[in-house]
């Protein structure tokens, strides 16, 4: 998934921030990390799936580029 995707996903998640909407990045069958905005704010959590640690970031852009680092760097073997 290209940066590009994941701030439009993101942006959208953060419009809708009265409603419960969470999203898994996933890879090759496995859920790496949820996100999801906190109610009534613009904060994003990302959850680490594998760990539980949770990461807030107040960027849409910041969180974006961190999930794609993420994501594009994890090679399932």
């Amino acid at each position: 998934m290209k940066k590009n995707h994941i701030s439009d996903l993101l942006s959208t998640i953060c419009q809708y921030n009265n409603v419960r909407i969470t999203q898994t990045f996933t890879q090759e069958g496995n859920d790496l990390i949820s996100v999801r905005c906190v109610p009534d704010t613009t904060t994003l959590e990302l959850t680490f799936l594998e760990t539980g640690e949770i990461a807030l970031y107040n960027s849409v852009e910041e969180a974006a580029a961190f999930i794609d680092k993420h994501i594009n760097r994890i090679k399932v073997i």
